[in-house]
This record gives C-alpha cells, sequence and structure tokens, in this order.
C-alpha cells in the first residue's frame, strides 16, 4: 500500500510539471492532488535540497519589502507563489531512481513537444496574416508572437527552454529516437522570436557542452542549426529589428535600466514593494509618454527584484541561485553514470534559466518557477545519500 501510494504522487507530481507546459489550471489542480496525496499517506519523508534556506529566506525579505511597502495590498502576488515550492519537494522525495527520472523526462519531452506543434502551427497561421495585412501588430517575429497553449510568448519560451536544455543530456539514456522530438522543441524555441529564450538555450547548451559525448553534443546540435538555417529570414528580421531605435521593444529597453538603477538609488533596502513597479514608473519616467511600451515589470530578474525588493532580497536571491549551481555540482561530482545526465540536465535548464532572465523577468513567471524548481531538485533525490528502498525507511 506505502509503495502504491508513493508511485502514485509521482505520477501526479510528474504529471503536474509536465501540465506546466500546457496549462497551469491543470499544473495546479495535480500539483493540489499530489499534495494531499502525501498529507495522507505520507509515505516517504519530505526531503529539504539545500537551495531551500535561501529560498526561505528569500520569501521572508519580500514579506518585509510588503509589509514597508506603501501599498501592501497590492504585493500579495510574490507571496502567493509559495504554493508552487512543494514542485521541488516532491521532485526530491519522490524521483529517486533513474527509471523515475527518465519517465519524468519523458513525459517533460512529450508534453513540451504537444505544446511546440501548436505554436508552429499558430507561427504558420500568424506569418500568412502578416503577408496579407502588413501590418506591424500581426507580425509573429515581434507583436503577434506564438504562445502555444499559453497565455504569453514569454511564458510559452521560457517553458519550452527549460525543457530542451535539460532534455540534451537526457538523450545519453534516453535513446537517438528522442532527438526528432527535442528538434521539435528547438523549432518552436527558433520560432518564438524572443531574444532571451535564443540566448537562454545557447547558454544552457554550452555549459554543459564539454561534459557531454560527441556523439550526443552533434546529434543535437546539427537538427537545431538545421533548424536555424530554415528559418533564417525570420532570424534575420528580428535581429534586424533588433538595432530599430524607433521601435517601443528597444528603446523600452534603457528606459527599464535607467527607471530600476533610480528605483534602487532611492529605495535601497526594501524597493518600492512588491508589484509596485508599474504604480512608480511613471514618476520616474520622463523622456515620453510610459504608455507607448509595458512596464509592469523591468524586463531583468536581478534589476526587477533590486527596485521592486530591495537590494536585501537581491543579495539573498543570488545566494539562492549561487547555493543552486553549488549544490549541483557537488551532486554531479558524485553522480555515477546513471544518473549524471539528470544533474546536467538540472545544470542546462538552471543557465539557461539564469540568462533569459537577463532579459525577462522570468522569476516572476510560476509557469518558469515551478518548472525549474521540478527539474532542480530531481538531482537531490537521484543523490547517493538518498537511494535507499523507501519501504526500509521509518515513518
Amino acid at each position: 500500500m506505502r509503495r502504491g501510494s508513493e508511485e502514485a504522487i509521482f505520477w501526479l507530481a510528474a504529471a503536474s510539471a509536465a501540465a506546466n507546459l500546457i496549462s497551469i489550471v491543470a499544473m495546479e489542480i495535480l500539483l493540489g492532488a499530489a499534495v494531499l496525496l502525501w498529507i495522507l499517506k505520507r509515505p516517504v519523508p519530505l526531503r529539504w535540497p539545500s537551495y531551500f534556506l535561501p529560498l526561505a529566506v528569500f520569501m521572508a525579505t519580500t514579506l518585509l519589502s510588503l509589509a514597508f511597502s506603501p501599498d501592501p495590498g497590492v504585493g500579495w502576488h510574490p507571496i502567493q507563489k509559495v504554493v508552487l515550492f512543494p514542485m521541488g519537494l516532491l521532485a526530491a522525495a519522490f524521483v529517486t531512481t533513474e527509471a523515475r527520472a527518465r519517465n519524468a523526462y519523458k513525459l517533460l519531452i512529450v508534453a513540451a513537444v504537444v505544446s511546440a506543434v501548436v505554436a508552429i502551427i499558430q507561427f504558420g497561421l500568424a506569418q500568412a496574416t502578416f503577408l496579407r495585412t502588413g501590418s506591424i501588430s500581426d507580425d509573429p517575429t515581434l507583436l503577434n508572437r506564438i504562445t502555444g497553449p499559453l497565455g504569453h510568448w514569454m511564458t510559452f519560451s521560457g517553458v519550452q527552454v527549460l525543457v530542451w536544455c535539460a532534455a540534451v543530456p537526457a538523450v545519453m539514456l534516453l535513446g537517438r529516437k528522442w532527438i526528432s522530438l527535442i528538434s521539435v522543441i528547438s523549432i518552436a524555441i527558433v520560432l518564438s522570436n524572443t531574444r532571451g529564450a535564443w540566448l537562454g538555450a545557447a547558454a544552457g547548451f554550452a555549459f554543459v557542452a564539454v561534459a557531454l559525448p560527441r556523439r550526443v553534443l552533434m546529434a543535437v546540435l546539427i537538427p537545431a542549426l538545421v533548424v536555424g538555417l530554415a528559418a533564417s529570414p525570420f532570424i534575420y528580421r528580428r535581429v534586424r529589428m533588433s538595432f530599430d531605435s524607433g521601435l517601443a521593444t528597444n528603446y523600452s529597453r534603457l528606459a527599464y535600466l535607467t527607471v530600476g538603477t533610480e528605483m534602487i538609488k532611492d529605495h535601497p533596502l526594501l524597493g518600492v514593494g512588491p508589484e509596485r513597479i508599474d504604480d512608480e514608473f511613471p514618476k520616474y519616467y520622463k523622456d515620453a509618454q510610459p504608455q507607448t511600451f509595458y512596464f509592469g515589470h523591468l524586463h531583468n530578474n536581478f534589476l526587477q527584484i533590486g527596485a521592486e525588493r530591495g537590494l536585501l532580497s537581491l543579495a539573498v536571491f543570488i545566494w539562492l541561485l549561487v547555493e543552486l549551481y553549488r549544490s549541483l555540482l557537488a551532486v554531479l561530482r558524485n553522480s555515477d553514470e546513471g544518473t549524471r545526465w539528470v544533474t546536467l540536465g538540472a545544470l542546462a535548464a538552471l543557465t539557461g534559466f539564469v540568462v533569459s532572465g537577463l532579459t525577462e523577468y522570468n522569476f516572476g513567471d510560476s509557469e518558469v518557477l515551478a518548472l525549474l524548481l521540478f527539474l532542480v531538485s530531481i538531482p537531490f533525490g537521484l543523490a547517493s545519500h538518498v537511494q535507499e528502498d523507501p519501504d526500509s525507511q521509518p515513518r
């Protein structure tokens, strides 16, 4: 009975992470079911990865910033993200065998492919519309980018990058037949026309490239290059527009940096308050009407956290990232050949997240955060000191 409930919780948690790529509602329902089943059955104790200490301190500093915010009533959304934290705890407690890690990755890749196919079809339809109208609002490389089944192109490209980065090392165990599916994800990332996603995917791949066999590198890289070559007209169009100073999506970047820096100078310790960038931005931006571009956040994790919650929270956020890298690299050094790929995948996904976060506030995206917690927590479950028979452990 205990083994059955443990298996059920694993599948619920893995399905929740995979559902993240298609529907946040489905993800929350499955995650809630996994947590509820654990509360009722408790087949194994939860395990606390080392990064949970800085994550908890980060939430404490966020609460402190909220307490001193001029309008604390609007800032509860970041606090509510604590309901996503069980995703990491469940991964560390229940993805404890190579077989489970393999199954979890298969679910993630299949869900990512389904989402990618929807998005690729969207791109084709959007491109046809743009060729007909010529309107910039219909341009699938700028204002009408693909979202798949999700609500925004940043969310879509963010979760696709995480799965792609993590899946590259997974080829070592999943086999070459999965390369074609990973290539479909590559197509979606390229066609997302999101510069941060491109940079994140490249950085995640580069971070683990030296640790991968040459046959794996070539098996993944060649299809990705072919996709890039085929989509080169769209890539060229997107890159060319990046140098158009008249586009709001370009000059707004300098505005975010300038305004965010000024907010930090004026509110160094605790920031302007969670969820208050939108209210404060017009007070700092005097060059033109800010209504010409979106300023609900500052499109950079470090700048956003520093301006919104202060340098105290920013320091803890950096601590969180450093601890993640430190602990994952420590796990990697002690991994055997059968589980090494999972830790490499976690490191690749983490690097993709960090680099993408230089041009997007992806830490504030619930889908991205939940998926990241799942991926970086799996290596802790596979670490040698927790790979014991759950039935032999005390309740």
